[in-house]
């Protein structure tokens, strides 16, 4: 009788059990799956980092895979093990810091990717909404990254201050000058744009730190 061949079985993926501080000790004890579990539980937190300081007029992936290899390469630089995720999330900012600083072309950003609009008539609503999201980043390009970063991160994605401190690694007064410059600065150049400066005029939270 011949003998059968043998069958190659799959690895079984066990998913990480344990919150960010157990996982933040596995990073750096470089324990199987620890990687995985990283990206698993906060790519779409970094993804919607980048969106929110990039737009989606960008190679959106690559940014992602960079921010990861990154972080999986200085887990050593983890302070504070129950705090992984502004950790991680300040690793996505000093990636899109570098890719500001490094494009020196015009970017004109939508928030939706090219295949994912729809075929069929955009009401006018939808449209307005969409051509004051590209005025937005228009706005956005012509201000520095110092003003940029905060500005996106706060008042476009609304994180916590404390969080938008971390994440630029400052102080939580040097993070609330920056983001009160940084409307100063954006709603002088909106002035320009006389749609966003009717969407500030009309949004009460824009006076608000």
């Amino acid at each position: 009788m011949a003998a059968r061949p043998e069958m190659k079985t799959e690895p079984v993926r066990v998913p990480f059990i344990g919150d960010d501080s157990a996982l933040s000790r596995a990073l750096k004890a470089q324990q199987p799956g620890a990687r995985e579990a990283l990206f698993d539980r906060y790519a779409t937190h970094v993804r919607g980092v980048l969106v929110r300081t990039l737009g989606t007029n960008v190679d959106l992936q690559d940014h992602l895979h960079n921010v990861f290899i990154e972080a999986f390469s200085s887990t050593s630089s983890i302070r504070d093990d129950s705090r992984l995720k502004s950790w991680l999330t300040s690793v996505a900012v000093y990636t899109a810091i570098a890719h500001i600083r490094k494009s020196s072309r015009k970017r004109w950003l939508v928030f939706s990717e090219p295949e994912q609009l729809p075929d069929v008539p955009i009401k006018d609503v939808e449209v307005e909404k969409r051509q004051a999201l590209t005025q937005v980043y228009e706005v956005l390009d012509k201000m520095s990254v110092k003003e940029r970063i905060p500005f996106s991160l706060r008042i476009i994605d609304g994180m916590p201050l404390q969080d938008v401190a971390d994440a630029c690694g400052v102080s939580l007064a040097t993070i609330k000058r920056r983001i009160a410059k940084s409307k100063k600065r954006f709603a002088v150049l909106a002035k320009n744009y006389p749609l966003l400066d009717e969407l500030m005029d009309d949004d009460a939270s824009w006076r608000q730190v």
